[in-house]
């Protein structure tokens, strides 16, 4: 198994940063990866900017505007930003975050819109891109995501000191960057020289609106692409290329701006649209090449074209009105449409709750009421399913309450990753053995979210983490043929079995692959009275083999593109497939945090 966090690096915060740009690259299925010739370069290149102690500093040039529509075919649609940018941003400031994790110079993402490179040549108004422009900068602000920043290609260039606040102003500096591009730094292409501009040429054979002589109009678009590419060499060499082209990885990293398994087609969010299909899962698709007889277009609350839903019973729960939208990474929130509810939880039907549950993890449902007891939430539990019980009982408070010994559920301290109910067993009336019997769904109900910092619960997505397995990790069918065994110490509730069990195996319900697990946690991570360690080690291998994939696979546990991070706002309900996802809890330290949590089959 090779990774390339195994390659060794003069600084060991240079290969955590290279680890992680490798693990958002894309493997293109038209190009060859050749990204382990660019290591050496790129290592120097992040060897000077963390001696410097400065910010590592991606630069993408990508977001120019809507794909025009040909004739009454569209792409996308509408022309301004939906769900796919901000997925498409999310995925963005994810990998920023990511290394600002662990280099506390942090790192940012200067997106630099390619609008006046291509507008002309696609005859999108200089109204329509500064438009869009202006909406994702307010989306992006809007999501709170501090990682991005935003500057047009003739600002960078140095060709107007900042960029325009008017469209006027905005129309005035294209013209001027576009004499740039046309004069400055204008050069004629040869496709076949260039590996990275052949397999972009051969992408304009499908992607480019009809034109009389498409030939002509694919070497006009290409010698501006060119351009544009040493525009941004041009101005600073510190830069991380980025690139949303597929391309060898050499001297700029693709990367796919959407979810693991997700884009099988390589959009981008400005030639397709986000699609929830009829099982709930997420695709992004050329909206003019799918039935629309079959989709309802979902709005935002300003009345926004925002996203292809496919007609499905999923989606319909009787005579509530109800938004159902994907959450970013995994996930979706069902709430009220604008105008109605909130609804009360005690008339939800519970059957609609499981079989989108089963659908799509976790499920949170917001903006629904119910009465402060634990007799509606028992009830509402029993609808769902058959409640697993526990030496405590069913419901369980989960806040701190050290004087009850369940490891480090009841601290404020954090927790590894795993699934409930790994620990709780049976015994094998043939054998003796414990047998793990883990229960289906997690439901939660928050009573109390006031902490200000930490406190998130993780939930970690099998659907989004298998695509991500292969030659940096370990291929999905080598992982198939392993196991792990672990142990943690007894307490009241659960413990004191050793256990030996599959990394992957079949969802008790959909017979799906999933992932099953446990974080390694160290004693020197247990801080509570009562917090024990927990053991992991791979059969078959020696410890250091096994400890290096444990923490391969802990690390893409913990991948922003496969880990939904939820804040808890007081109301919330949550129903989790716990054979598809796992779970954690960050450390916070001020503010009441309190759950109720019950387990059903």
């Amino acid at each position: 198994m090779s990774s390339i966090s195994s390659i060794p690096a003069a600084d060991p915060q240079v290969s955590k940063i290279l680890s992680i740009i490798a693990a958002y690259r894309h493997r293109s299925q038209n190009v060859p990866d050749r990204f382990s010739r660019f290591l050496p370069q790129l290592e120097k290149q992040l060897d000077k900017i963390v001696a410097k102690g400065d910010p590592v500093e991606f630069i993408l040039p990508a977001f120019p505007f809507k794909a025009p529509a040909e004739g009454k075919k569209s792409k996308t649609l509408g022309q301004l930003p939906d769900k796919a940018e901000e997925i498409a941003l999310n995925t963005l400031d994810g990998l920023a975050d990511s290394i600002a994790e662990i280099y506390k110079p942090g790192a940012n993402v200067l997106i630099v819109s390619d609008a006046s490179v291509y507008g002309d040549l696609l005859q999108v108004s200089d109204a329509d891109a500064y438009e869009y422009q202006s909406e994702l900068r307010n989306l992006a602000s809007s999501l709170d995501l501090k990682h991005l920043k935003f500057v047009r290609a003739g600002t960078l260039a140095g060709a107007v000191s900042r960029d325009a606040q008017t469209l006027e102003q905005y129309s005035a500096q294209v013209r001027k960057t576009r004499r740039e591009l046309d004069t400055t730094f204008a050069e004629e292409v040869d496709a076949n020289r260039d590996e990275n501009i052949k397999a972009t040429s051969k992408h304009y054979d499908t992607a480019l609106p009809t034109k009389q002589d498409p030939a002509a109009f694919k070497a006009e678009m290409l010698k501006r692409g060119k351009a544009f590419a040493k525009l941004i060499e041009s101005t600073s060499s510190s830069y991380v290329r980025l690139s949303i082209h597929e391309s060898n990885n050499v001297g700029k990293i693709t990367i796919d701006l959407f979810t693991p398994g997700s884009n099988p087609d390589f959009i981008t969010p400005w030639h397709g649209a986000v699609a929830v299909m009829a099982d709930a899962s997420v695709r992004i698709v050329d909206a003019s090449k799918i039935d629309k007889s079959k989709f309802d277009v979902a709005t935002n609350a300003q009345g926004r074209p925002w996203l292809l839903r496919e007609k499905s019973d999923l989606f319909n729960w009787g005579s509530m009105k109800l938004d159902f939208e994907p959450l970013y990474p995994c996930g979706m929130v069902v709430k009220p449409q604008h105008g109605f509810g909130p609804y009360k939880f005690e008339d939800v039907n519970m059957k609609h709750v499981r079989r989108l549950a089963l659908s799509t993890a976790p499920l949170l449902l917001r903006g629904f009421t119910m009465e402060a007891q634990k007799e509606v939430f028992r009830a509402k539990a029993n609808e769902l399913g058959e409640i697993q019980m526990w030496p405590f009982g069913d419901i369980i408070e989960i806040r701190e309450n050290p004087g009850m010994n369940m490891n480090n559920v009841l601290t404020n301290e954090a927790m590894p990753f795993h699934y409930d109910g790994v620990f709780k067993t049976v015994k094998d009336e043939k054998t003796g053995e414990a047998i793990s019997v883990p229960p289906l769904f997690q439901m939660f109900r928050n009573r109390a979210a006031a902490q200000q910092v930490g406190g998130l619960t993780l939930f970690s997505s099998s659907r989004n983490m298998l695509p991500l397995l292969g030659p940096d990790t370990i291929p999905l069918d080598e992982l198939r043929k392993l196991k792990w065994k672990t142990f943690t110490a007894a307490n009241p509730q659960f413990g004191g079995s050793e256990l030996v069990l599959p990394f992957i195996a079949s969802h008790p319900e959909t017979g799906k692959d999933t992932f099953r697990f446990h974080e390694p946690w160290p004693v020197e991570k247990c801080i509570g009275a009562t917090s024990e360690p927990t053991i992991v080690q791979v059969p078959g291998m020696d410890t250091a083999q096994g400890d290096e994939l444990c923490q391969k696979l802990t690390t893409l546990m913990y991948d922003r593109r496969v880990t939904l991070r939820h804040q808890w706002s007081e109301g919330d309900f949550i129903f989790n497939d716990n054979a598809t996802t796992h779970h954690t809890r960050t450390a916070f330290e001020s503010g009441h945090r309190e759950l109720w949590r019950v387990h059903v089959n």
